[in-house]
Parts: C-alpha cells; sequence; structure tokens
C-alpha cells in the first residue's frame, strides 16, 4: 500500500478515535457487508490500480469469537484498436473472476479496535482473447488461467460506529496456477496450435492493499 493510502487511514482512525467506543451493551450485529476502496484511493493518487489481489467485496457472518468472511471481485476490460498496416484490427477481451473464503477467530478486542487472525482459501478463473482480423482471417490467441490457494491471514478493524467499520488484511498465501496458451485460426483451423500448458507454484506475502468500509446488520 503507498504512504498517501497508510497516511488517510492513520487519520481517518485517529480523527475517529475520540467519537462511539463498544462497551459491553452495545448490540452485537452477526452480518457485514464490505466494499472496497482500493481502486479509488489508488487511482486518486497512484494512477491505476495492477494490484487485484484483494476482493472488491466481502460478505461475513461473525459470532461472538468466530466468523466467516467471503469476497470476490469480477472484471472485465476491452480494447479496439485500428490499423493501417497487415492487421486491420485488434481487439483484446479479459475476463477475470476471483474469490476468497476465510475462517477466522477473535485474536485482540478493545473499544473500537478488532483483530482476528484464521486460514484463508482463494481461488481465481480469468480468460484473455487477443482477437487479430487482417481481412484474409481471424486469428485468436487465447489465454486460460486458473489458481487456487491457502495460508494464513489477519484482519484489522476499527469501529467508526457499531454498524460501520473501517480496516484491511493481509495474508501469506501458497498458491499453484495452471495456465494455457493457444492460438486459434477461423478461416484455417488446420493451422490452429496446440495448448501450451504451463503448471507453477509460489509462496506469496498479501500485503494491505486496500481499505474496507464494512456495514455491520
Amino acid at each position: 500500500m503507498s504512504k498517501p493510502i497508510v497516511h488517510i487511514a492513520i487519520y481517518l482512525l485517529f480523527c475517529t478515535s475520540y467519537g462511539w467506543s463498544q462497551s459491553d451493551s452495545t448490540r452485537y450485529y452477526h452480518w457485514s457487508l464490505g466494499i472496497s476502496a482500493g481502486d479509488i484511493l489508488h487511482e486518486l493518487f497512484n494512477g491505476e490500480n495492477t494490484n487485484k489481489s484483494y476482493a472488491a467485496f466481502t460478505l461475513e457472518y461473525a459470532g461472538p469469537r468466530y466468523a466467516v468472511q467471503a469476497g470476490f471481485r469480477p472484471g472485465y476490460n476491452r480494447s479496439d484498436t485500428q490499423h493501417d498496416g497487415f492487421v486491420d484490427t485488434d481487439v483484446s477481451k479479459e475476463l477475470t473472476l476471483s474469490g476468497q473464503l476465510a475462517g477466522t477467530r477473535n485474536i485482540f478486542s478493545e473499544k473500537n479496535w478488532l483483530i482476528r487472525a484464521g486460514v484463508q482459501l482463494t481461488g481465481g478463473y480469468s480468460r484473455e482473447d487477443i482477437i487479430e482480423d487482417s481481412g484474409f482471417d481471424r486469428v485468436t490467441t487465447r489465454r486460460l488461467q486458473w489458481n487456487a490457494g491457502i495460508g494464513p491471514v489477519i484482519d484489522f478493524r476499527f469501529f467508526v460506529h457499531p454498524r460501520i467499520s473501517l480496516g484491511t488484511e493481509a495474508s501469506l498465501i501458497y498458491s499453484v496456477t495452471h495456465s494455457e496458451l493457444q492460438q486459434l485460426f477461423t478461416n484455417f483451423p488446420d493451422f490452429d496450435n496446440t495448448k501450451d500448458t504451463v503448471e507453477g507454484n509460489s509462496l506469496d506475502v498479501v500485503e494491505p492493499a486496500t481499505i474496507y468500509m464494512r456495514f455491520h446488520f
């Protein structure tokens, strides 16, 4: 997370620290819906956000000590380019879907603050088509990718109101990836390439990259 975003988060937390604070008599809300402000903040301070490792929306059910949270991020991009050379048009289309499922337990709760830790499962799918149309033939370069991962996660939250909290999270994820690449010819399918398959694995530190605003009900 960039320094301006961190500074904004700290400023918001301290500005509200003298407001509402939780007490034993506060009503407990089991459900929460979270919205990520990461894309908006990166657009304001860093330009285009290339880090999409976090969920855009979250839905959580929490008890007094344990919680289960699901998060997801859909994405679609399309660009069209006209050329004067051999290739008349160049179209790029990309569809991405990713999701997360975490089970956590309270490890710290004090006034407005809540910290949870647990295990997170991740998964994702992406399909990218680059279509080149020369008028003579239409060639599609298609890339497919799947990934799945698991690892520990820690979740930090600050309640500005009994029904509203701000927070972020970090995790250490071990993931496996499977990808395929193939060229497809519309008019001359005999020239279709065989699929190139690549498999891999990685261990990644997923740093805090967004601020979640959660509404509790």
